[in-house]
């Protein structure tokens, strides 16, 4: 017998001896109850190669559809971060329009027209990658926990890309009646670290008199009092977003606990490693895949760092404290001391350590 000749060939000829056996025999009888057999025999392996092949392609369509989940989990743990940053600049605007008006002496006189200007800056729209993730989310409908959960997700998905929110001028009006120059302000940016990336020499001194004026001008007064208002609303609509991000975040993990935020190729970068630039990352080690916690040794001078992605700033994080603090989307740099190091990232609790290594 051919070795390569297959099971079911082998059993069909086993068969077909068997039938013209009893043929021969002339035992019609038999041959009836046999064939009859035979069928049901021929039924039932077809039924279990379907089951098989159903229960083949249900995994692999769950597999399909974890992997998808896994994409659409770390562009969510990544609006998160852009709606942190989002709602901190909001909540300055607060802060800002709140000192201007109660309490004008505590600002240094050269960052008032800077924050006048700053205060009608909003937010720029999230650009999540949710909508073209959940094209390839092939959920099973009649699976209740899935269903709810892709439910769930297309809300959020269409929460977020609704989530530009232009808020009308208050106050570049009034500043440009005075024709003042318009300054390059950037909406979270500009204000993190105390206002340490704004340049205090832009305006003359005579063009910062005339904005100490408008804070008593009763009009004007009561136009960061509008914007107030104003703020406060949009606040809330941007924790509300917050929240239902953070939400479908952990409604993934409990439907799928071990999935897993997809970083690659995180390094630390900066004039204080030894390359000596902003071009050239120093390469963690992911060593625990499913926190997300990247860890290296590196030798570091006086100077600044950030940790980023690949050799790109599409995803790059600062902070503004050493030798650990929390990681902030698109932050400062990170001021360091000259030294040995083990550096910690922690990508699920957005932390980082740094710890000195002894001689």
């Amino acid at each position: 017998m051919n070795n390569n000749e297959s099971a079911t060939t082998r059993m069909i000829k086993f068969f077909r001896k068997i039938r013209q056996r009893l043929l021969t025999e002339n035992k019609f009888s038999k041959y009836v109850l046999y064939a009859i057999g035979e069928i049901v025999l021929v039924v039932i392996g077809i039924l279990i190669a379907l089951q098989v092949n159903n229960w083949n392609d249900t995994k692999k369509r769950k597999t399909r559809y974890e992997a998808v989940l896994q994409q659409i989990y770390t562009v969510i743990d990544q609006d998160i971060e852009k709606l942190i940053l989002r709602a901190y600049g909001v909540n300055k605007q607060i802060e800002i329009i709140d000192s201007l008006i109660q309490n004008p002496e505590s600002i240094n006189p050269k960052l008032i027209p800077h924050l006048f200007f700053y205060i009608d800056r909003s937010p720029s729209s999230i650009e999540s990658e949710i909508s073209y993730q959940l094209n390839y989310l092939d959920f099973n409908p009649e699976n209740l926990k899935e269903a709810n959960l892709n439910k769930s997700l297309a809300s959020y998905g269409n929460a977020i890309n609704e989530s530009s929110n232009k808020i009308t001028a208050f106050v570049t009006p009034s500043l440009v009646k005075l024709k003042l120059p318009t300054p390059s302000i950037t909406f979270g940016y500009s204000v993190l670290n105390e206002y340490e990336n704004i340049d205090t020499t832009f305006f003359s001194k005579s063009e910062i008199d005339k904005t100490l004026k408008l804070l008593e001008d009763p009009l004007f007064l009561n136009a960061l009092k509008s914007a107030r208002s104003r703020k406060s609303q949009h606040l809330i609509f941007e924790n509300d977003l917050l929240n239902l991000a953070k939400t479908n975040k952990a409604l993934i993990r409990e439907y799928y606990p071990s999935v897993k935020l997809l970083y690659y190729d995180i390094g630390l970068v900066g004039d204080a490693t030894k390359y000596k630039n902003w071009d050239n990352n120093v390469r963690l080690t992911l060593t625990n895949d499913l926190e997300a916690i990247w860890e290296g040794d590196v030798i570091l001078e006086n100077g600044f760092v950030k940790f980023r992605e690949g050799e790109n700033w599409k995803f790059n994080w600062g902070g503004s404290e050493f030798p650990l603090g929390n990681i902030i989307s698109y932050g400062d740099n990170i001021k360091v001391k000259s030294g040995a190091y083990h550096v910690i990232l922690d990508m699920t609790k957005k932390t980082y350590k740094f710890v000195q290594l002894e001689d």
